[in-house]
């Protein structure tokens, strides 16, 4: 069997297809990847129907469509994470060319949550669009204040987007660079990718979510009724431990010796999907909480009314629609 320290550079499936074949069960004829799936199957289908949940519940309440989008798309993290977490524990070896792109959506989720800030500052653009201004006008910046607030967050949109072109780039290398053998995963070496391309993303991630929380806490006192703060904490936590368990496991498996019942893809995959999956449950429930849909809920007798089509279904094609998704993002540049 090939060493995990191999200076070769092999690849990783390479490096632990054998582990895998020679686990040994833990009990009886139970794998400890088997186990996992039994965990984490489970966990990953009430995280996706909670969450999906609460997107419908949006998007069948759709008053403001400027703000109740970028919900769906910041709430739809918690399923896409969950469903390739627990793919990766049947992909094996080859979950490394996945994994990277859970960093991808979580930069969109980002530039989302930033979105949705400025969609609360300023309410000149929704009462032009006709949009149900849930919140109230006295939680709102107004003139010189309101231009000042909206350029500072137009300097983190900036930040939050080149965290977009860097995790894109990194998944695209990490790729690559696993096809071809020199990214190395079970090495943190300087002469192979796995190092450079983790802390580049690191760095990247860092000044994104500095600058986001830097901007929230700015604003909290000037919007009290949309508690940004709890929004900030449900979302913040899932991309903090995103990028601790990274970190963590990808320096654990540089220094992991496999037993005959725990191989490498047991540390490296199998194990972080189960954290991830049960994780999962716990947001998407906080999230009912930090998202609701309630306050979109258009209070009668009222002219207006909710815009996402049967069973919300115009909601949720406005929310996945990559066209809108890019020009919001362009726009703010």
């Amino acid at each position: 069997m090939a060493s995990h320290k191999d200076a070769r550079g092999a690849k990783v499936s390479e490096i632990v297809a054998n582990d895998m074949l020679d686990a040994a069960p833990i009990s009886g004829s139970l794998t400890f990847t088997q186990l996992c799936t039994y965990i984490a199957g489970p966990s990953m289908g009430v995280a996706c129907l909670v969450s999906l949940g609460l997107m419908f519940l949006h998007a069948t309440h759709l008053s403001n469509p400027a703000e109740q989008t970028k919900i769906i798309r910041i709430t739809a993290l918690i399923p896409i994470y969950a469903i390739i977490q627990f793919a990766d524990i049947y992909l094996g070896a080859s979950a490394i060319y996945l994994l990277p792109w859970m960093n991808v959506c979580e930069s969109i989720a980002l530039i989302n949550f930033v979105l949705l800030l400025c969609d609360y500052l300023s309410p000149s653009v929704k009462s032009q669009s006709g949009y149900v201004d849930v919140h109230g006008s006295d939680s709102k910046y107004s003139g010189d204040a309101l231009g000042e607030a909206l350029a500072r967050s137009q300097k983190v949109r900036r930040l939050a987007c080149q965290y977009i072109a860097v995790a894109t780039l990194v998944a695209i290398v990490t790729d690559i660079t696993q096809a071809t053998g020199i990214y190395c995963n079970n090495s943190n070496s300087i002469h192979f990718a796995h190092i450079w391309l983790t802390i580049i993303r690191a760095i990247s991630a860092a000044v994104a979510v500095l600058a986001i929380v830097k901007f929230t806490v700015a604003q909290k006192r000037t919007l009290p009724r949309q508690r940004i703060m709890f929004k900030l904490v449900a979302f913040k936590l899932i991309v903090f431990f995103n990028f601790l368990q990274t970190m963590l496991f990808s320096f654990a498996g540089a220094r992991f010796t496999p037993s005959t019942t725990f191989a490498y893809l047991d540390l490296t995959v199998s194990l972080p999907a189960i954290i991830y999956c049960l994780e999962m449950v716990i947001f998407s429930v906080l999230f009912h909480f930090a998202y609701s849909f309630r306050p979109y809920i258009i209070q009668q007798p009222s002219n207006s009314s909710y815009q996402g089509g049967l069973f919300g279904i115009f909601g949720i094609l406005a929310a996945f629609n990559p066209v809108d998704l890019v020009r919001e993002i362009v726009d703010g540049l």
